[in-house]
């Protein structure tokens, strides 16, 4: 199983910038001069690996824009990740910006994909419910049990990308990793 995480250019710069301008201390130019020096092994041997994988988590700036994230889980066809579909699309509403789940076919790198995207932000006030709509319109997230996946992301609510496809679609990962272990350790016993 082959998982890549693609962030960006835009969405890597903008959370270096934050983290080396507050813990590090460091210049904005700085943190450019840090990137550019890192940017020719990166390409060439790390951002190729993205062709192969299996299922890639990609984060690109919001259609609102940054700081807003626009999240995609892109689900090779017949790769060895178990897919996961929406029933429908959804708009989710409250606090801005909102957010909207879709779900379309794509190609990516000559491959046939399964893309279910995630822009903008659930409404924290109104969590839980945000979270049991986006689970019910799941199809084949394979959960041990009704409302694992808005558990899991409700004990999660204080971390870094609770409201947004970052921590959702990582626990969708999480989850199918899970199930793809459990199949081959039933098959090893």
């Amino acid at each position: 199983l082959g998982i890549y995480i693609d962030i960006v250019n835009d969405v890597k710069f903008a959370w270096k910038v934050q983290r080396d301008v507050q813990e590090r201390g460091w210049t904005e130019e700085q943190v450019r001069e840090d990137i550019n020096k890192r940017l020719p092994d990166f390409s060439k041997y790390v951002d190729p690996q993205k062709a192969n994988a299996d299922v890639i988590l990609r984060y690109e700036p919001s259609d609102q824009g940054l700081p807003y994230l626009k999240v995609k889980l892109i689900q090779k066809k017949g790769g060895a990740f178990p897919m996961i579909t929406l029933k429908k699309d959804l708009t989710l509403k409250g606090s801005k910006p909102g957010a909207t789940l879709k779900m379309y076919d794509d190609d990516w790198y000559g491959n046939k994909v399964t893309v279910v995207e995630m822009d903008g932000e659930i409404d924290m006030d109104n969590m839980e419910a945000q979270l049991k709509m986006i689970e019910e319109n799941m199809e084949g997230l394979n959960a041990k049990s009704a409302g694992e996946l808005t558990e899991a992301m409700l004990k999660l609510k204080s971390s870094p990308g609770s409201q947004n496809g970052t921590g959702l679609l990582q626990t969708v990962i999480a989850m199918k990793v899970r199930e793809i272990y459990e199949k081959l350790s039933r098959q090893a016993a």
